[in-house]
């Protein structure tokens, strides 16, 4: 649901946002985990600094931006030293940057 303030544009929530982003997609299998991944990163990164979330938000879309870069689904290829010392995959960093993309634009 949107929220139309006076006279201004219109303010769409977090989770709007985040449901829209995530509708493409045929494959169910691939769209529950890239709901769990985005469940898992919004709960995550609601604590940390918006200093953190930038920086955060510049190292994966560096990664993202590799020529090499895959957005598997389960294949956990990346890391982020700055988050923790897991590996990610791919589909995770994508619902990671649209987490942090949509909550820098709240």
């Amino acid at each position: 649901m949107a929220l139309e303030a006076k006279g201004g544009p219109c303010v769409t929530s977090l989770r709007e946002d985040l449901r829209r982003r995530f509708r493409r997609g045929t494959d169910p299998q691939v769209q529950q985990a890239a709901f769990a991944y985005v469940v898992y990163w919004t709960k995550t990164v609601r604590s940390w600094t918006p200093e953190r979330r930038a920086a955060t938000l510049r190292a994966v879309q560096d990664i993202a931006a590799r020529p090499d870069f895959l957005p598997t689904t389960y294949e956990r290829r990346y890391t982020l030293a700055d988050v923790d010392s897991s590996a990610h995959a791919g589909a995770s960093l994508i619902a990671l940057r649209q987490v942090l993309q949509a909550m820098e634009s709240e």
